[in-house]
């Protein structure tokens, strides 16, 4: 008991000492180079060589957070330019039509958007104004309540019902979709993108471009709009 109590106790001293005097072991190299310490898939290997290993581990993690911070910054400025460019080319829209046909050629040619439709809520008058669908708000209240009530755009997977209010005859292909509802503060419409891959448009993606587009479509259709 007393030779434990005292192999404790010894050990307390030696991490203490340790903790006091950080330096201790860059002063006293040789001792450094015959500590050993047990890897798990090296085996037992000099305090040195495990310093090392782990100082590489961490610049290699370093490096692929580095990288990954890269991508999302390259890819937040794409998105940033093509978003400017588009509202830039919205607010020169002098009618409807040219309204949606601006949104529909920068989502196909510069964002290339796979699927895109934006959904006016209105009366049959509206189709003769412009190439978006039109619906009026009392059917897509029923399919699409919990898009119609979200704060926000909408990711993920959708049910075939939906897919159908959303995209109308086009909905088959798609897998995947972000819907964003257009408001000014009444409900105007709903933008939506859709892509044929399941996993392209996840629930846990961000929406802050397409919320921005779809601020924007809200004040813009509203001039534009008939009353």
């Amino acid at each position: 008991m007393k030779k434990n109590d005292s192999d404790e106790i010894t050990v307390r001293q030696i991490r203490a000492y340790l903790r006091d005097h950080p330096t201790f072991l860059d002063e006293n190299p040789d001792i450094l180079e015959t500590m050993i310490v047990h890897h798990e898939t090296d085996g037992a290997i000099s305090l040195v060589d495990r310093q090392l290993s782990v100082l590489r581990d961490r610049n290699n993690e370093i490096s692929l957070q580095l990288e990954s911070l890269v991508e999302v910054a390259q890819e937040n400025e794409f998105m940033f330019d093509k978003t400017r460019q588009l509202i830039l080319n919205l607010l020169e829209a002098k009618d409807l039509a040219a309204l949606i046909d601006s949104l529909y050629k920068s989502f196909s040619s510069d964002f290339g958007i796979e699927f895109y439709n934006l959904l006016l809520f209105g009366d049959d008058s509206l189709k003769d104004l412009c190439q978006a669908k039109v619906s009026s708000i009392e059917g897509v209240n029923m399919s699409l309540k919990s898009i119609m009530n979200a704060e926000y755009s909408v990711c993920g997977s959708f049910s075939k019902e939906e897919l159908d209010a959303l995209f109308m005859e086009n909905s088959q292909p798609i897998k995947s979709a972000a819907t964003a509802v257009i408001r000014n503060p009444q409900h105007i419409g709903i933008l939506s993108i859709g892509n044929s891959d399941a996993r392209f448009y996840q629930s846990d993606m961000g929406t802050l471009f397409l919320d921005y587009i779809a601020e924007v479509l809200g004040r813009l259709l509203s001039h534009h709009l008939p009353t």
